[in-house]
């Protein structure tokens, strides 16, 4: 019987965007009774190079190699579909997906069986109910890897190091619970029996609002929504499981151990004085569907730490081949584990970053550019940065004030009659009037706009540099001899021009300008906006009189010109409470009539750097 074939909405809008003839690897999750749901791919890196031995190892456990995928009349599928057929382990019939290029009329798929090609039909999994079916497991362990500064050597330890990890003395437990996972009696808690499911272990995960203790009903509505809020990736909808890593200390005697014991032996040894220590902290993940048993919970809990090992082989051994220098003066680097959420992807993708090289280290710049084109991902802006990595919920400060995140998210409607809505692309803070103790009232709206302008592009990976201060803001405008000396600690106001300014001097960004004569043709440029919402997807600043504002999107109908704006306004005063902002209409959409007629408008559009 042929497994049952769905495709991931992602991958199909990535399949989409493919335009050059070429072939590549398939990645999907076998689940259920036999369903087979397809969720990533890549393409050669270079002509004739699949590379997913290695590509594999960045995906999280439970995402593997399935099969093919060709695009156009690609010539060397046939040889390609060869050599992966041999590679397939989670089911015993590759699939090969055939896409014309740039669309997806006439997607064929089709399962390899007994030697030959048989087309079935696919379902289409919406991101919706990804999020529904599906978790991530999380987590964090270390290791110290005495190695010589060879590539023989480090794959050597590594082999026996994930011998270790496998030989069953590790126990797993989920934080402030009593469920302990280990390899000789499995999942344990008063409340699971052998065909509990991944869904009946998150239903026990306590939410910050509860305690441990509250009663096991209240615990079952706790909603994947509600555990993605507290234990998820910002921006990231998945439910995330965090779990704890711990090594059993004893072990249970089986009879055939019983017996005699050999009598001691000493064997004296020369240590190898040219091996050296490397700590490894490193993080891992799997998928599971939540209908799947917890009895293969550990096995695929290890295969995570190993999947990881293996990129943190890859990573030390790519830089030993780097290199030229001799062995004996090498000193091996430390690499550390990196977790991404691509939108486009739909899943989470592991990178091995060494911490002594930065991120503009050319090597490190290449392989983020090789990882671009495997992933047929434009290079025009950053995907795999340091500064790009998940922020998970759980890892943040929150003894630290942090500004509300996407505050547009469940705004109501616009209310535009078959308007098409044109939105921010990406994640940006919330900054206004009267935040970190600042009395901005009056005179700080393009300041605050201002800040949330470079919390996007701190978000979205293009900086690292912390969000300018008021203070920053006027010594940088009089340093280049915009501004007097007396504007610096002053109360004074600043415009789009001004803003420009500063985008190119902190954060190195090009800013587009925009004239409006009068607020009441705001509407006039309701389709500039649009595109620009499309091909930038930067947060604009609109300034007229002393006002200033954060337009974050546009919705827009062709056939009639009827637009409103989804405005962020700075000029609040009150608490960071989402829902009185949205309900009270500081982050809403906004006729032209919001604006002055009368006053004339200039428009700070950041263009987004060309960066890898």
């Amino acid at each position: 019987m042929l497994p049952k074939l769905r495709i991931s909405a992602f991958l199909l809008k990535r399949l989409e965007r493919v335009k050059l003839q070429c072939s590549g690897c398939l990645y999907g999750v076998f689940y259920g009774e036999s369903t087979l749901l397809l969720l990533s791919f890549n393409v050669e890196s270079s002509v004739g190079e699949l590379n997913y031995e290695h590509i594999q190892h960045k995906f999280p456990a439970e995402l593997d190699l399935c099969g093919l995928v060709k695009f156009g009349d690609c010539t060397d599928t046939q040889a390609h579909l060869n050599e992966v057929i041999s590679s397939v382990d989670i089911t015993d019939n590759p699939i090969l997906l055939q896409c014309q290029l740039g669309t997806l009329v006439g997607l064929r798929a089709s399962f390899f069986i007994h030697g030959k090609l048989e087309q079935v039909p696919y379902e289409v999994m919406e991101a919706p109910q990804l999020y529904n079916d599906f978790c991530f497991t999380r987590l964090k362990c270390g290791f110290f890897l005495h190695t010589a500064p060879t590539p023989e050597s480090i794959a050597k330890e590594m082999h026996a190091l994930r011998k270790r990890v496998a030989d069953g003395s590790l126990v797993f437990n989920v934080p402030q619970t009593k469920i302990y996972v280990s390899s000789n009696c499995g999942t344990q808690h008063q409340s699971f029996n052998s065909d509990s499911l991944i869904e009946t272990l998150i239903a026990e995960i306590p939410t910050p609002t509860e305690s441990p203790t509250t009663s096991n009903k209240k615990k079952a509505a706790a909603t994947a929504p509600e555990l993605a809020k507290y234990y998820g990736a910002v921006g990231c909808a998945y439910d995330v499981i965090n779990i704890d890593v711990l090594r059993c200390r004893t072990r249970e005697l089986g009879g055939g151990d019983a017996s005699s014991h050999p009598a001691l032996s000493v064997c004296i040894t020369n240590e190898d004085s040219s091996k050296q220590q490397v700590p490894l902290e490193l993080e891992a993940m799997a998928m599971l569907c939540k209908k799947t048993k917890l009895l293969r919970l550990y096995d695929v809990l290890i295969e995570s730490i190993c999947r990881s090992l293996r990129l943190f082989e890859q990573c030390l051994t790519e830089r030993l081949n780097e290199q030229e220098t001799a062995a004996s003066e090498t000193l091996l680097l430390s690499p550390r584990s990196y977790h991404f959420y691509p939108q486009e992807f739909g899943h989470f993708l592991s990178c091995a970053y060494l911490e002594q090289l930065s991120d503009d280290e050319p090597s490190v710049q290449e392989k983020r550019k090789r990882l671009h084109r495997q992933f047929a991902l434009p290079a025009t802006r950053p995907y795999f940065r340091r500064a790009n990595q998940c922020r998970f919920q759980g890892d943040i400060d929150t003894s630290t004030w942090t500004p509300l995140l996407n505050t547009h998210l469940g705004v109501r409607p616009s209310g535009v009659t078959d308007g098409k809505e044109y939105l921010v692309n990406g994640n940006y803070h919330y900054y206004h009037y009267l935040q970190q103790q600042v009395q901005d009232k009056g005179w700080g709206c393009a300041y605050r706009s201002l800040q949330t302008i470079c919390s996007w592009f701190l978000l979205q990976g293009y900086t690292e540099r912390a969000i300018p201060t008021h203070l920053e803001i006027q010594e940088y405008l009089h340093k280049i001899n915009d501004k007097p000396s007396s504007f610096v600690g002053s109360s004074q106001w600043i415009g789009s021009t001004e803003l420009s300014m500063c985008l190119q001097g902190f954060l190195n960004v090009d800013s587009k300008i925009l004239h409006v004569a009068s607020g009441a043709e705001l509407s006039t440029i309701a389709p500039e906006l649009a595109m620009h919402f499309q091909t930038q997807g930067t947060p604009v600043m609109i300034g007229g009189g002393v006002l200033a504002h954060t337009i974050i999107g546009v919705d827009y109908c062709v056939q009639t010109g009827q637009a409103k704006f989804l405005i962020l306004d700075p000029h609040y005063t009150g608490a960071d409470d989402l829902s009185t902002i949205q309900i009270k209409g500081w982050c809403g959409w906004k006729s032209v009539d919001f604006w002055d007629k009368k006053s004339y408008y200039n428009l700070c559009m950041p263009q987004r750097p060309i960066l890898y």
